[in-house]
């Protein structure tokens, strides 16, 4: 019996480290819910998802290497990463500007906004 339930009680554990987080490192699941996100927030037409998609492909490819070159370098200054990111951000965000109407633009602000408020409400938790 009480091997039976430490199987049960590693299974459960081993199941609770699967969903810690949704997607993972997966580069096409994070993309998908990026567009996805952007599609529904700002509202895009399939053009502009069409002009939109490798803006942000782009862009998660850059700050993919960017992150492995400073892991690897054992450089992992957060504070840097997290600049560096803000920057790469900025760029992107205007990239998306230039193909969405002004009103989306506005949009666009307030759902980085929200991403960013999100994002700390996870660090807290951490």
């Amino acid at each position: 019996m009480k091997k039976l339930l430490m199987i049960v009680f590693v299974a459960v554990i081993a199941m609770g480290s699967c969903f810690a987080q949704p997607g993972g490192g997966d580069p096409t699941a994070r993309l998908q819910r990026e567009i996805d996100g952007l599609t529904t927030a700002l509202g895009l037409s399939k053009d502009q998802v069409a002009k939109v998609t490798p803006i942000v492909t782009e862009a998660q490819k850059a700050q993919a290497e960017m992150f492995a070159k400073m892991r690897d370098g054992g450089n992992m200054d957060r504070d840097k990463m997290r600049e560096e990111r803000t920057k790469m951000q900025a760029e992107t965000d205007k990239k998306i500007k230039a193909v969405i109407t002004p009103a989306q633009a506005v949009k666009l602000d307030a759902f980085r906004k929200q991403q960013a408020e999100d994002r700390a409400k996870r660090m807290q938790g951490r």
